[in-house]
């Protein structure tokens, strides 16, 4: 749909961007204006100068895991020199996500509307925005987090064709890598200079379908270990109705049918039968809530809802469990949430696909289960509540195991791709 909508664009004369793009100052009406003359090719940048800007696109308003996660790698890209910048929806309001970049210092390019409620109006728009700013040389690197801003951002590299240009398709899911997908996605990720993933399994099915090796990269999530530690959460406890000493397992993560709750509920009632004093809270909010809620009374009395939390709230959340659980990824694949729980000390019963399998170690950091296996899930979380000094030793391997993944970590293995990239020969550049 997108490349129907931007045809309009593409019949304009080489050289002049649309009415609504530009228009001259002070005029009574909108008109078209030629863009100003292209600069003197300037001396290409070394390579370890490079890249010296980036934008990290993603059309969201809200901080969702794929926008937490390139906050995340913005802050540790402009620590390391480089004018990293963020780009979200600016039509939906969000959830203070202006007042978080602020925190997190990282700029906001409001220059662009990125709202995948797709109008025509805000597609040229933003089509127009960045093949003008590809063309001036404003960036170096376009990296996107969604397939709308991926298709925006190949449709302005092909039009600016800067040698110095780079696109990156980031955070590809399990969904993303699968037949069904990837027949509607596949030729964008060939046109892309390059490709992120959070999982070698997800690589290497990227290469099976014909993706070059130097193009495709998997690079785990990063987490901050020094805000998610080790500790207790009685008060939390007590407000969910949970006894300060019986054995809890939970889950924070959206309430959404894909994520596995369901799954978790039906296996934690079978884990009952063996660890009867168990209880299971679900942290999080989602649009099937209502579903799990209904489920979970006709199931068991033990199973709570702990609500929406973040900042201290959420690392409390962790502190109060005695087991995590995460059966399949979110939004973006990186399983954070794996990390986070891992760092506040808690082993973890984690779905064997993608990187939550391979983040977690099987019998060392906690037990990796088939996400829809309830038998299995039962199984696992019934062995770690059953045993506190099991679940305790695995507890601190995972921290351990969650000091090796860190944002700074994640931001220098993207930066290496990056310039990696920049070595050969560019693909974005092709209509």
């Amino acid at each position: 749909m997108l490349a129907l909508l931007l045809l309009r664009k593409a019949a304009l004369p080489a050289g002049t961007l649309p009415l609504h793009a530009r228009s001259r100052r002070g005029a009574g009406v909108a008109c078209a204006v030629a863009a100003p003359p292209r600069r003197a090719a300037r001396r290409p940048p070394r390579l370890m100068d490079w890249p010296r800007s980036a934008l990290l696109l993603v059309s969201s308003s809200s901080r969702t895991g794929p926008v937490e996660g390139f906050i995340s790698l913005a802050r540790e890209l402009r620590a390391r020199g480089v004018d990293a910048r963020f780009g979200g929806d600016t039509v939906r309001p969000g959830e203070n996500l202006g007042e978080h970049l602020a925190l997190a210092g990282v700029p906001w390019e409001t220059g662009l509307r990125l709202s995948r409620k797709v109008r025509p109006a805000d597609l040229l728009h933003d089509a127009g925005s960045l093949t003008r700013w590809a063309r001036e040389g404003r960036f170096d690197v376009l990296q996107a987090g969604f397939a709308h801003d991926h298709h925006l951002s190949l449709w302005a590299a092909a039009r600016a064709k800067r040698p110095d240009l780079r696109v990156v398709r980031a955070a590809q899911r399990r969904i993303d890598v699968e037949p069904g997908a990837l027949r509607l996605r596949l030729g964008a990720l060939r046109r892309s200079d390059g490709v992120i993933v959070h999982a070698e399994a997800y690589r290497r099915r990227l290469l099976e379908l014909g993706l070059e090796p130097d193009r495709v990269v998997a690079i785990p999530a990063g987490v901050d270990a020094a805000w998610f530690t080790p500790g207790s959460a009685p008060r939390l406890r007590r407000e969910w109705g949970v006894p300060e000493d019986a054995p809890l397992a939970g889950i924070v993560a959206r309430m959404k049918p894909e994520r596995g709750h369901r799954t978790l509920l039906r296996a934690f009632a079978r884990a009952l039968s063996a660890s009867p004093e168990a209880w299971l809270v679900l942290v999080g909010r989602g649009e099937d809530e209502a579903a799990l809620r209904a489920l979970a009374a006709q199931l068991s009395p033990r199973i709570v809802f702990g609500g929406y939390l973040r900042g201290p709230g959420l690392v409390e959340a962790y502190r109060a469990l005695d087991v995590a659980v995460w059966l399949r990824e979110g939004n973006d694949g990186a399983c954070r949430g794996v990390l986070e729980a891992m760092a506040c000390g808690k082993p973890v019963v984690a779905g064997i696909e993608g990187a939550s399998g391979e983040l977690v170690r099987d019998g060392l950091d906690g037990r990796v289960v088939p996400p829809g296996d309830e038998e299995a899930i039962a199984s696992a979380i019934g062995s770690l509540l059953g045993d506190p000094e099991r679940a305790r030793r695995y507890g601190e391997s995972a921290r351990r195991r969650a000091g090796e993944f860190t944002p700074g970590r994640a931001a220098e293995a993207t930066l290496a791709f990056w310039r990696r990239l920049r070595a050969l020969e560019p693909r974005s550049h092709r209509p």
